[in-house]
């Protein structure tokens, strides 16, 4: 099963409003020192992290228990302008999964983290790459491949969600999608050709082995010059 810890930051709507009308800088320095800090302190530790919205974070935390996860609200709060809360879940669908996170952190009490169950098995991340979308920007522009490329999220997001798919934008021309762990080639294939894309696909006991699998196998694609899909398996 997948296990997906949702970050609350209480109040975070509010605290912007205090800031005045020139803070957009502000919101956005903070922001961005909070992804960093979120990366750094669920990668010690295995988990594979990334923000949403910001106001509300994800790690996938397979094998974390509650008190390394509130040792880490508490780090996390030293960077953070409000309070944090967190919730845990997890499901063989990740969307469950993060679903059920979310209900447990809406209901932590500031520093709290809440676990609806714990699980140490396998979590599966596709990493997707868009082929030859970055030569494109010569008779295009970047901001025409931007717009590009989140048309694409949209579509993967939209295959994905009946495998449990929590698909997000890495930044480039690069996806990535936490799917259930029983997915195969064959469920993938269409979407590589419909995308015109590699997918690499890492299964692995936790979120950062499986992220680091999907990008190998992501690797070994490119190095052959390979279009369609690769999965590779912790041991």
């Amino acid at each position: 099963m997948v296990q997906v810890t949702i970050i609350r930051l209480i109040g975070y709507r509010e605290w912007t409003e205090t800031l005045g009308p020139d803070r957009e800088h502000i919101i956005q320095r903070v922001q961005a020192q909070l992804h960093k800090e979120l990366v750094n302190a669920f990668s010690r530790l295995n988990a594979w992290a990334h923000p949403l919205r910001y106001d509300y974070m994800l790690a996938i935390t397979n094998g974390l228990g509650n008190n390394e996860l509130t040792k880490i609200i508490k780090e996390l709060s030293e960077y953070s302008p409000v309070p944090l809360s967190s919730g845990t879940y997890a499901d063989m669908n990740p969307r469950v999964a993060e679903r059920e996170a979310f209900k447990l952190a809406m209901k932590a009490a500031s520093g709290e983290s809440l676990m609806g169950g714990r699980d140490d098995g396998y979590v599966a991340i596709a990493h997707i790459d868009l082929i030859d979308s970055t030569t494109s920007t010569e008779w295009t522009s970047s901001y025409q491949l931007y717009e590009h490329v989140w048309g694409v999220v949209n579509q993967v997001r939209l295959y994905l969600a009946p495998y449990g798919g929590i698909t997000l934008y890495l930044g480039g021309d690069n996806i990535v999608s936490i799917v259930q762990p029983t997915i195969n080639d064959d469920s993938l294939k269409p979407l590589a050709n419909l995308i015109n894309a590699r997918i690499g696909v890492g299964i692995a006991h936790s979120g950062r082995v499986a992220m680091k699998l999907a990008t190998e196998a992501l690797d070994i694609l490119r190095s052959r010059n390979g279009h369609g899909v690769m999965m590779l398996r912790e041991d």
